[in-house]
């Protein structure tokens, strides 16, 4: 349900909040000049919204973007606008299936799993130390951040990834003490 108006389930904006938040990768903001998808064209109402996401991605304008964030939010397209798991959308099958942009297929909610624990498991812990360390210290991290960052990182990773762990490891550093 998050980053859904209640009507869609925007996969667009549930891509990039997973790729800002789980990942801290933000994709790089559209261009001022996006146009809207217009819903009220026949030919574009009769689409399902995978297929409206494939025909804006064919935009050789939109391309580069898209291609790189469109398949993470398909993954998420078994769930509604309030976060209801679906089968069908508009008596249509729901495809979550589809391709990262290094061609690694997805499918669905538990392949978008398997891909980032087998995958993005590193990226993960790096994004959750940072997010955490951040809200600890109740600012923003810097550059200069970077290497106590890396370092609880590292340490959480020999951990196993335990929460718990982090946030003793974080309270015990040196940036966390020292600011």
């Amino acid at each position: 349900a998050m980053n859904s108006d209640g009507k869609d389930s925007h996969p667009l904006k549930r891509r990039v909040w997973m790729l800002e938040r789980m990942l801290h990768d933000p994709p790089p903001p559209p261009p001022p000049n996006v146009p809207e998808v217009d819903l009220a064209d026949p030919e574009i109402a009769k689409m399902t919204l995978k297929e409206r996401i494939a025909d804006h991605r064919d935009d050789p304008a939109c391309y580069s973007c898209h291609a790189r964030i469109d398949p993470w939010g398909i993954a998420f397209e078994n769930y509604d606008a309030i976060g209801s798991f679906r089968t069908t959308i508009k008596g249509k099958p729901v495809d979550a299936t589809s391709k990262l942009f290094n061609k690694q297929p997805l499918a669905g909610m538990d392949g978008l799993k398997e891909y980032l624990l087998a995958e993005r498991q590193d990226q993960f812990a790096r994004a959750m130390t940072h997010k955490l360390t951040a809200y600890a210290l109740g600012r923003h991290l810097t550059f200069a951040d970077r290497a106590d960052v890396e370092e609880l990182t590292t340490q959480f990773r020999s951990r196993k990834d335990r929460l718990r762990d982090l946030v003793h490891l974080l309270v015990q550093s040196r940036i966390f003490n020292s600011k």
